[in-house]
């Protein structure tokens, strides 16, 4: 409970300055780095025929490194846990901070659920390619296994407790676990852009005869053949035919950014901030964006078309294809399985670039895990949220409950994702470009409204306008652009789930208005004043 006398819960967070730069830049890269890019940029190519892929990674990333870098500046400025609750909350209106870090949480948590089921795919996958290296037909159908529904409850749940319980020992292992698992990738990463170049700069033949020499003569066209016998136009489907396709596709993109603004919200936790949040979030994100749009662009110059036309025969006759690949069941066309093709016959290589899609994806999950943690945190240490979640062990310097309550979100999530991916994705989607207009209004308006908070900060214009008041400007117009296409692929259901957990966010801060009134506590004077560290 909090101490008498005391705007905050406590007169300290509990939390300890103990991340350096990069810590929270490997923390930004695992976040964002993941299922977006090596499942979207070839699976949703279906979803939005005609769309050019590689572009919707450009139109999704320059508002994200723009809105990336005016989170950096606000981080400067106020350095502390909570991300853009506590800039929204104290440079524009408490309840518009509230409830756009209330529907954040809500797509961060979700997603991280999500990622931890997307990821027995990939680690599935990994397990199917060798089985089919070695001709061994049981390995084959163990992959297949955790690539199906109860594969990824199971697999998806172990890596959502596990990651849980790393972080219950504080921010310093889960840290120094995350730094292990990013620089693996990284290095594969690179390696997957060299066989996608150099299939690009021979395009389509040694792709073709990649593909061929695997699963047999003639069977690039006869998958061809599928897709187009079940229904696709080539025409239609053709990579960049309509720009509405590629608008639609930018929501996926987006999702597959999601992320760059991680350090922001564990601003108490690091080291040198102005330093270490500046390069986190905006070298991260352009870091990002330039590996989103080199990858994908390079795997679709060495495959062209031929990816639509894959995914497009196995999300139509999956058991078609299988029996042209002469397999039991046909692997989805992600992208680490089109770079694993390329790396044929080394078994090993072909194995790992498979892994390097899976790693990437498993790293999400100790990051989003951060994230949700620490806003539930900063939302109690405000006294708006049940005030035992501020908690801190004295020992570890870990949030345990808050880290609990998002353990319990994420396992929902894995079921979220199982039974309901896209809509999940869709949803969360949305919500998070949502919540990155009132980012970038705030971003705007901060230096004029709140001038004692901007002075805190690095102080940068142009032409006498303030720097982070032109990003946010730019950034405010762009997203509203994205989001109004994201709002077209919304169904039914997931407004009405939007209905209940916007409803139920208003609810919850109007409460806490109240009660803290009725308990002496001004919650202006809250939100007047930034937390302490």
């Amino acid at each position: 409970m909090g101490e008498e006398g005391v705007v905050f819960v406590r007169r300290a967070s509990g939390l300890v300055r103990e991340i350096g730069w990069f810590s929270a830049l490997t923390m930004v890269l695992g976040h964002v780095i993941g299922g977006g890019i090596n499942w979207h940029s070839t699976m949703s190519a279906v979803k939005y025929p005609g769309c050019d892929v590689p572009m919707a990674f450009v139109i999704a990333g320059v508002p994200s490194v723009l809105l990336a870098l005016c989170f950096a500046l606000m981080a400067v400025m106020m350095p502390r846990a909570g991300g853009d609750y506590i800039y929204i909350t104290r440079a524009m209106d408490p309840l518009i901070g509230f409830m756009a870090s209330w529907a954040f949480w809500f797509t961060e948590a979700i997603s991280f659920g999500i990622i931890g089921a997307f990821d027995s795919v990939f680690y599935g996958m990994s397990l199917w390619m060798y089985g089919l290296m070695v001709d061994n037909p049981g390995i084959m159908k163990a992959g297949a296994w955790m690539t199906g529904t109860v594969g990824q409850i199971i697999v998806g749940s172990f890596l959502v407790i596990i990651f849980c319980i790393i972080a219950l020992f504080g921010t310093r292992a889960l840290a120094y676990v995350m730094n292990i698992i990013v620089i693996i990738p990284v290095i594969t990463g690179f390696l997957t852009i060299g066989y996608f170049a150099w299939g690009a700069m021979n395009a389509p033949t040694i792709a073709k005869q990649k593909f061929e020499a695997i699963f047999g003569a003639g069977t690039w066209d006869k998958v061809w053949d599928l897709a187009i016998a079940e229904g696709m136009d080539p025409e239609k489907y053709r990579r960049g035919a309509s720009w509405a396709a590629t608008m639609g596709m930018a929501t996926p993109a987006t999702w597959a950014y999601i992320g760059f603004t991680c350090s922001s919200f564990f601003g108490s936790e690091v080291k040198d901030p102005s330093r270490s949040l500046m390069i986190s979030m905006f070298i991260g994100a352009v870091l990002i964006m330039v590996y989103y749009v080199v990858i994908s662009a390079t795997c679709w110059g060495a495959y062209g078309d031929f990816i639509t036309a894959y995914n497009y025969a196995y999300g139509a006759n999956p058991e078609a294809l299988a029996g042209i690949l002469g397999v039991q069941e046909a692997p989805e066309g992600i992208l680490p399985f089109f770079a694993a093709m390329l790396a044929y016959p080394n078994t090993p290589i072909m194995v790992l670039l498979i892994l390097t899609g899976a790693i990437w994806l498993m790293n999400d999950i100790p990051a989003f895990l951060m994230v949700t943690s620490r806003a539930i945190f900063a939302w109690s240490f405000d006294r708006f949220f049940p005030e035992f979640i501020a908690a801190v062990n004295e020992r570890w310097h870990s949030p345990h409950w808050a880290i609990f309550i998002t353990c319990v979100v994420g396992l929902i999530g894995v079921f979220a994702n199982a039974y309901a991916w896209f809509l999940a994705m869709v949803g969360t989607t949305v919500l998070c470009i949502w919540r990155y207009l009132f980012d970038a209004l705030a971003a705007t308006i901060l230096p004029y409204k709140r001038p004692d908070i901007w002075e805190k900060g690095l102080k940068l214009t142009v032409a006498g306008i303030p720097l982070i008041t032109v990003l946010g400007f730019i950034a405010f117009t762009w997203w509203s652009y994205i989001f109004w296409f994201a709002c077209l692929a919304l169904d039914p259901i997931t407004i009405l789930t939007y209905m209940v957990w916007l409803g139920l966010g208003l609810f919850i801060f109007v409460g806490y208005w109240v009660y803290n009134q009725k308990r002496g506590i001004d919650p202006r004077t809250i939100y007047q004043e930034i937390p302490p560290a």
